[in-house]
């Protein structure tokens, strides 16, 4: 036996492939461990599922290569900063000590990665040698032309050679910095995506504009040759020497600055979008027709990762000279360690190679997969509720009728696919027929923009019906697009619609997978590949008479694909999905425990009167204290169930200053075109955040006090949570109830609360949550005290407040700004970082500098809160100790130690100069009520 371990790593998609005997038995990108979408690091992970599905050890192993050449990239490196000096200096400093200490020793970092247990060499491969054999060796030719495109390897950006039997030869190279793969990531920043994953974006854009400035890019930007090669103008770019791709000379020729991440788009932005496309597709017709006449070839490989523009490559199958095209599925750096692996086997070692009808790639199916009882067993110890179907014929007619019956459906089966592609195995699918499909999965599902398409599955059997493709014409990897056939199209409405108002034109009887220029990214489906899901498709066609689903990745629009029956579950509860099948099993998202939308019985079971803390009745529009009859207005959605405490009104109170102040200036404010995808983004940066999104468990009800404009509230509501939203101020609340009714987030209630008399009923909240709001009251342990009291036994209260020691430069900045009036405001760090003009700026200053109350405590202070009402200590954030800042762990809800009150002295004292303090000394304190409390503390 010969076992050959492949790994690409350190620069993007890192993966590990296997080979064992010539055989490709597992891959995996390291991303669907970690978790980390485009995980770089050495794929520690995804190199264990590859050892374990093949039952052998690192020490096992016979060969391990890498993709590419970090030498020579570093080569690279250093030429193009020498020639760009001085500028870019900066940007190669902070590279370089990562090349000196890890990319440049990549045999002890690999070896490391393996655990120290591989003793034998290591074998480099150029990286643009690894995509031609990721493409070559696994397919089904014996000859074939290849052609790579990419961004840049070591030197190469684009090479073209031959593949024979078991051996290629790349003869011709196109060199940096004249790249397609930069090119296309250049357009997508200046489009205001992110580069290295927002370049389907911007294919999916395009087919909204109009190619008006392709013939401007090739007329000054790019000089394309008849062969497909070409040369930049560099004075438009600057990824040769920094961190932005386009230079301010790119902006000017285009007519503006490259638009705002999130901000809405635009014609122009579209239009940008449809010439880069034309003018890519260009670049790859053109290099593919010099191919097939230098080579003579009538077969053709593709890989590098500018062969994910599935456009281009159906144009180069349908308009090139290429009987046969064959893409590697996984044609990005991921598809660089099978490569690698494929090239050592059949190159290096000699070994004969037949090719296989099809492929040898196994449907890209190379991943782990989960038998029924580890599913089982995952879904005991989460308490989900599902079914068990053992029949496969049953299970598929399950499926097939809620996919008919509109819903959306997880699938989870089988081994994980290699590659960025869902083909089937962990995927979301989708009635096709259905208009509104699209948009349901992307805003409920996917949480992302509209306009982006999704790909249809089709019985390989039925696909020449319902596209253009030859009847034995086989897509099994989505990576071609082909027009919806004339006879399923239909005209749309308004013919003369633009830009996203094409999105409402139905222009197909599969209106879900036809974009808004009649085309469609195909994938077929067989049964030697994919034969459970050929079987749900054949019951869905019988069932409506369209043998077409939609078919979309299973994952939420920041994560990686699902890897695991908990990733899938996750997701199933954090989003839109209704139905989720695992192996045998169907979880139907109405039977989870309080998954469906906050309704008013819902509502009525958390809330009771502030006045007498008895139920509450609706009546005429209002809501009713059962035991006085005291009648709350509803404000729309909003209950206005504020009552006043015993001390409400004395001059000591100053609830009614608090209300002023922030009625005026909301705090925090939302961007004039913020989305769901904008607000989830925006608090996963904070990890603060996020990491209580990971902790709150799914069918948790959630109680946040001082929510402000319900920014935290809206985010948490978004997973399968009831959330209740609380405070003073009704301006706050009705932008965060605007937000929330816009977008449809069900699970999420705002109400006008004083939480010194909570309109809640005690013991009705898994966790409370109460972050900045407590010490703008005359009383804040009062205010913890009564809040700790609607917390579950076993749940969790969450509280932030001001750290006395952590305050002590903002209290100066304070009486500055008094003294001089507010001026000088670039003093403070946050406003001289992002400015100090915008309406954001303002809105921090006045709550930072001329809140009318703030009072400021310390770590022993609020530890003896937490003593006095009942509640255990779980821990700070940040910690109690110097070596932690308490975000680390599994979760937020793992205890941690207090620490001794010189480790909180010390902890607080570098609050006043701790780095990265935006609000200057604030903490948080996690608590929890024990299991058994049923009485509570003592106040």
């Amino acid at each position: 036996m010969t076992a050959i371990l492949g790994i690409s790593a350190f620069y993007h998609d890192a993966a590990a492939a296997l080979v064992v005997d010539g055989k490709v038995v597992a891959a995996a990108q390291e991303e669907r461990f970690s978790r980390v979408k485009h995980d770089d690091r050495f794929p520690t992970q995804a190199v264990e599922s590859c050892l374990k599905q093949a039952g052998i050890a690192a020490q096992d192993l016979d060969f391990v290569g890498f993709y590419d050449k970090p030498y020579q990239k570093f080569d690279r490196l250093l030429e193009t900063h020498l020639a760009y000096a001085p500028a870019g200096f900066r940007a190669f400093a902070k590279a370089l000590p990562l090349w000196m200490k890890v990319k440049l020793r990549l045999p002890r970092e690999m070896n490391r990665g393996l655990g120290n247990q591989y003793g034998k060499s290591f074998v480099f491969a150029e990286h643009h040698e690894s995509h031609a054999a990721s493409a070559f060796f696994p397919s089904p030719f014996e000859d074939a032309a290849i052609l790579t495109l990419d961004g840049v390897g070591e030197w190469a950006t684009a090479t073209w050679g031959v593949g024979h039997g078991n051996r290629i030869e790349l003869t011709h190279e196109q060199r940096f910095p004249h790249s397609p793969g930069l090119l296309y990531s250049a357009f997508t920043q200046y489009a205001g995506f992110a580069v290295n994953s927002g370049e389907y974006k911007l294919m999916g854009l395009a087919p909204y504009g109009e190619p008006r400035y392709a013939d401007l890019i090739l007329e000054r930007m790019v000089d394309l040759k008849d062969d497909g090669s070409f040369r930049l103008d560099m004075r438009y770019f600057n990824y040769c020497h920094g961190h932005m791709m386009i230079s301010a000379k790119f902006e000017q020729l285009l007519g503006g600055p490259a638009r705002r991440p999130e901000s809405p788009l635009t014609q122009r932005d579209m239009d940008i979008a449809a010439s880069i496309q034309q003018v890519i597709e260009w670049i790859m017709l053109r290099a593919a027709a010099h191919v097939h006449k230098e080579t003579g070839q009538q077969n053709l490989c593709l890989a590098g990762g500018v062969a994910l523009n599935c456009v281009g490559n159906g144009r180069i199958l349908r308009e090139g000279p290429f009987e046969n095209v064959w893409i590697q599925p996984a044609a990005g750096d991921a598809g660089g360690a099978l490569g690698v692996a494929l090239l050592v086997w059949h190159q290096l070692l000699d070994n004969e190679r037949v090719p296989e009808a099809g492929d040898a790639q196994s449907g890209s199916l190379l991943g782990e997969s989960f038998d029924d009882t580890e599913i089982e067993a995952f879904l005991e110890s989460v308490g989900a509720r599902y079914e068990r179907v053992d029949d496969k014929t049953v299970l598929c007619e399950e499926v097939a009728a809620s996919l008919a019956d509109g819903k959306v459906v997880g699938w989870f089966q089988g081994r994980m696919e290699f590659g960025p592609r869902a083909l089937g195995c962990r995927s979301i699918l989708g009635d096709a027929r259905d208009p509104r499909m699209q948009s349901v999965i992307n805003r409920k599902v996917k949480f992302r923009e509209g306009f982006r398409p999704f790909a249809p599955i089709v019985l390989r059997e039925h696909a020449s019906e319902y596209f253009e493709m030859r009847p034995d014409q086989e897509s099994p990897y989505m990576l071609l697009v082909a027009p919806v056939a004339e006879d399923k199209c239909v005209p749309p409405e308004d013919p003369d619609a633009e830009g996203l108002d094409l999105l409402q034109q139905r222009r197909s009887v599969i209106p879900a997978v036809t974009h808004v220029n009649g085309s469609a990214r195909v994938q077929t489906v067989d049964a030697e590949r994919f034969p459970l899901l050929h079987r749900l498709l054949r019951a869905f066609h019988a069932r409506t008479d369209c043998p077409v689903l939609v078919n979309t990745s299973f994952n939420l629009g920041w994560e990686p694909i699902v890897r695991s029956p908990a990733d899938a579950y996750d997701t199933f509860m954090s989003s839109g999905i209704d139905v989720l099948c695992m192996g045998n099993f169907l979880l139907r998202k109405q039977a989870q425990p309080t998954a469906g939308p906050l309704v008013d019985s819902a509502l009525a079971d958390a809330l009771a009167s502030p006045c007498c803390g008895a139920r509450l009745m609706p009546r005429d529009g209002n809501l009713v204290c059962e035991a006085c009859n005291h009648a709350f207005a509803c404000e729309g959605n909003i209950p206005r169930l504020f009552h006043p405490h015993e001390n409400y009104g004395d001059s000591d109170d100053i609830t009614d200053r608090i209300r002023s102040f922030y009625e005026e200036t909301p705090f925090p404010n939302y961007d004039e075109f913020d989305s769901v995808r904008s607000l989830i983004e925006k608090s996963r940066r904070g990890l603060y955040a996020r990491r209580l999104d990971e902790t709150i468990p799914h069918n948790a009800t959630v109680l946040e006090a001082g929510c402000g404009t319900g920014q935290l509230a809206n985010f948490l509501g978004m997973s399968c949570r009831h959330v209740i939203a609380t405070d003073l101020c009704l301006n706050s609340l009705r932008l965060g109830e605007r937000f929330r009714r816009e977008h449809d987030l069900d699970r999420v209630r705002f109400i006008q609360m004083n939480l010194f008399r909570p309109a809640a009923k005690p013991r009705s909240f898994d966790v409370v949550i109460c972050t900045g709001v407590l010490h703008h009251t005359a009383d804040p342990f009062a205010g913890f005290a009564g809040l700790s009291e609607l917390v579950k036994p076993g749940g969790h209260i969450v509280i932030g407040l001001y750290n006395r020691t952590g305050r002590l430069f903002t209290n100066l900045r304070r009486q500055f700004f008094r003294v001089t009036g507010g001026r000088a405001r670039w003093i403070d760090p946050i406003l001289r970082a992002g400015g100090a003009e915008s309406e954001k700026a303002r809105t921090w200053f006045e709550d930072q500098y001329r809140n009318p109350h703030e009072s400021l405590h310390t770590f022993g202070e609020v530890l003896g809160w937490f003593e006095r009402t009942g509640i255990d200590f779980v821990r700070g954030v940040p910690a109690m100790r110097l070596e932690d800042d308490g975000l680390g762990g599994g979760h937020l809800f793992e205890p941690q130690s207090p620490g001794t009150a010189l480790d909180r002295f010390l902890v607080q004292a570098t609050q006043i100069v701790a780095p990265g303090q935006k609000e200057g000394g604030f903490f948080v304190m996690i608590g929890k009520r024990p299991e058994d409390d049923r009485t509570g503390g003592h106040p």
